[in-house]
């Protein structure tokens, strides 16, 4: 977890582990092979690879993961998984993620995406919290004993829409295992203000963190915004690490991707190398992310 103090700011760590979301393997033609993915991410330089098992009834996809050190070289960053609680705790699909935790190797973090529990509970609704911290109890007593860290992921339309969504929960449980992932782009989508106030209230369960280029854009994800590679959007991802720097933040960092489309690689390529610049400069310059960033 980190604290936000200046202090530990000073202890910033200018190269974090740099991962790929596999989402940037998607696109409207198909999805690029496991193996694939993993040649592609080392050879471009990434630290780490991630897989989206999405829910319970594809939890067996994890058994790849076990190899993936020593075959080629690389971290895994996480397991996404989206936890739909308006199908009830024992449908195969959250039932499935349970099982998932019990047999998982080679990975210890699980991300949590919860979608609407409820017609009658829109997102950010805090009469969903009783249902969701019931399922989040069991899951985080087999987590506890796994030594796996459940984060809570942040997600545009989602029923944890909003990052005071997930510090809600987390404060209620007060669980070690549980954390939250920073999503840069569905805190853009979903609001887009108070950058600096979020990332403060975010940053004692703070565990990971995925970036995007974004545009406010009515053709873009959900009818919001864009999802683009780090170097191009409006969305201000030096500005985001200048606030993680002020905290401190030492984890991982990754890079979204969603169904951009296109080559994988060069968009890959092109988003690692501006994230190492942005590194680079908020370590020689941090006055330059002072922004007087907007309420």
């Amino acid at each position: 977890m980190y604290r936000s103090t200046e202090k530990e700011g000073r202890n910033w760590k200018m190269a974090h582990p740099f991962y790929a979301m596999d989402f940037a393997f998607y696109n409207s033609m198909g999805i690029y092979s496991f193996e694939a993915r993993c040649e592609m991410l080392k050879e471009i330089g990434y630290d780490a690879t991630h897989l989206s098992v999405w829910h319970g009834e594809r939890w067996r996809d994890v058994e790849k993961l076990k190899n993936v050190k020593e075959k080629y070289g690389l971290d895994v960053a996480g397991v996404y998984v989206v936890l739909d609680l308006s199908l009830g705790e024992d449908h195969p699909r959250n039932a499935g993620i349970l099982k998932m935790l019990e047999i998982m190797e080679g990975c210890s973090t699980v991300e949590l995406a919860i979608q609407s529990v409820g017609e009658h509970i829109r997102p950010s609704d805090p009469k969903g919290d009783d249902i969701a911290v019931k399922w989040l109890e069991k899951a985080l007593k087999i987590a506890e004993r796994r030594n796996i860290n459940i984060l809570l992921y942040t997600h545009l339309s989602f029923w944890i829409e909003r990052h005071e969504d997930a510090v809600r929960l987390c404060k209620r449980l007060n669980h070690s295992n549980l954390g939250i992932v920073f999503c840069g782009y569905h805190w853009y989508a979903a609001d887009g203000t108070n950058l600096k106030g979020t990332i403060q209230a975010v940053a004692p369960y703070l565990k990971q963190v995925n970036m995007s280029g974004s545009s406010r854009n009515p053709h873009g994800f959900g009818g919001v915004a864009t999802i683009e590679p780090l170097d191009v959007g409006e969305l201000d991802n030096f500005a985001l690490l200048g606030q993680l720097k002020k905290i401190g933040y030492n984890g991982m960092i990754g890079y979204l991707g969603w169904s951009e489309g296109g080559d994988a690689y060069s968009k890959l390529r092109r988003s690692l190398n501006a994230f190492r610049d942005m590194e680079r400069r908020v370590e020689a310059h941090p006055h330059w992310a002072d922004l007087k960033l907007t309420p």
